[in-house]
């Protein structure tokens, strides 16, 4: 074969492969090249089908500022439960999901709406929560046309949510992870979207 020709072969075929590399990373900012780490933590995550968790979240617009304790309790891939309590632990509101069914309970009075539960809380609330999303915000879990970033650590840092016409900035607080029989569970997470702010500080979590 002819020498010239060899070795231009050979460099189309380095060259074709940094950039199919390149192409499959687009998304992704490495820190320190942890991204094995990382692609290990997405695996075991995503064996996680069901997990209990109590915490506090705070939700902060230009209407509100308000904080509460809450549980959720994720049932199968799309079914949950979630709950808000005050102070004395006494249920303030309580949202079951079921069957692309919302069931939302208040002072004991129970109403069930055909509606994802993000747009049932936003016409009786005016309130902003990506519910659909929230079991997988929680965990860490990125979809694959997410832009995220990663800690030197290879743990989740940023990431980008598009949400119908809404973008989520979401951030994980740098050092701040539960570590629960080799998975990585965030500890602390901070969602903003236009004037919407909402922290989630987690106390507990059940695998």
């Amino acid at each position: 074969m002819n020498k010239n020709f060899t070795n231009y072969f050979s460099k189309l075929l380095i060259i074709t492969c940094l950039s199919l590399f390149s192409a499959c990373h687009n998304n992704i900012k490495i820190i320190n090249n942890n991204y094995y780490n990382w692609n290990h933590q997405q695996q075991l995550l995503l064996n996680i089908k069901h997990f209990k968790l109590n915490g506090l979240i705070t939700y902060i617009s230009k209407q509100y500022n308000i904080s509460a304790n809450f549980y959720w309790q994720q049932i199968n891939k799309n079914d949950y439960k979630f709950v808000l309590t005050n102070q004395f632990n006494t249920i303030k509101l309580c949202l079951n999901v079921t069957n692309n069914i919302t069931k939302l309970t208040i002072n004991n009075n129970i109403f069930c709406y055909q509606q994802s539960p993000d747009v049932v809380i936003k016409e009786l609330f005016n309130v902003d929560v990506p519910f659909k999303y929230l079991n997988q915000i929680i965990l860490g879990i990125i979809n694959n046309n997410q832009k995220f970033t990663l800690n030197k650590y290879g743990y989740l840092n940023k990431t980008k949510l598009y949400d119908s016409s809404n973008i989520w900035n979401i951030i994980y607080s740098k050092h701040k992870y539960y570590y629960n029989n080799m998975i990585v569970l965030p500890k602390y997470i901070e969602l903003s979207c236009n004037d919407v702010n909402i922290k989630i500080k987690i106390y507990n979590w059940i695998i």
